[in-house]
């Protein structure tokens, strides 16, 4: 009877040092789970399109406002195919559906391009990160001048990608509707490829939705082994 109690209190320790153990697992990987879930937010781009522009966390467009079919963004002016050093003027264009309240905001842009140099009216646009985006004076408009100088080089490729927000000036995100507008212009010598390249963190639209997935499904599979 001694021998079988104690080999009763044996198995319920070693099973009570089982469930500690489990336990301690299952928190550990929560927390492993938990904290990819928080670096995924925290290299989410954090935009806000604020009236004084959007640098390069608006290179995937204004991912606060919603994209709308009815916004069309267009660039006037551009050629079909580009000489060595030439200076072209060049309208940006932003047509919606979106009402347009005159005395407030009606729109905003960021624009950048892989080669030549362009110049804004630097009352109504800035230079930030690489790219073109409205100043507060120029968002009382939806449509803006600038020049491009093309590259030396005019066996080149030059890709020109805009995003544009109509906005209705109400000073929220509710209303108003984006669109992207994207360009490969060649040179007069050129004879590669003018396909648009990948977005700008190297991953097309598939590969983000696959990447996502992926993330989810690894931490849903540590939820579980935590739980389990």
């Amino acid at each position: 009877m001694h021998h079988l109690s104690d080999n009763t209190e044996d198995t319920g320790g070693k099973h009570q040092g089982e469930r500690r153990t489990g336990k301690i697992m299952g928190d550990l990987l929560r927390s492993i789970g938990l904290f990819v879930m928080l670096a995924i937010l925290l290299t989410l781009p954090s935009v806000s399109s604020v009236p004084s522009g959007v640098g390069d966390e608006g290179n995937e467009g204004c991912l606060c406002h919603s994209r709308a079919d009815s916004t069309d963004v267009t660039l006037v002016g551009l050629p079909s195919e580009y000489g060595a050093n030439i200076t072209y003027n060049v309208q940006l264009q932003i047509s919606s559906s979106v009402e347009v309240d005159g005395e407030n905001s009606q729109g905003g842009f960021r624009l950048t391009v892989s080669n030549g140099s362009m110049m804004f009216n630097q009352s109504e646009a800035q230079y930030l990160d690489n790219g073109w985006t409205h100043k507060l004076n120029g968002t009382y408009q939806r449509m803006w001048n600038f020049t491009w100088t093309s590259p030396a080089d005019n066996a080149s490729r030059s890709e020109f990608t805009v995003y544009g927000n109509a906005v209705n000036g109400n000073g929220q995100q509710t209303g108003d509707g984006w669109n992207e507008y994207s360009l490969v212009l060649p040179g007069t010598e050129y004879e590669g490829d003018l396909s648009l390249s990948p977005s700008i963190d190297g991953l097309d639209p598939i590969d983000k939705l696959l990447l996502l997935v992926g993330l989810c499904a690894l931490v849903g599979l540590l939820w579980s082994a935590g739980r389990s």
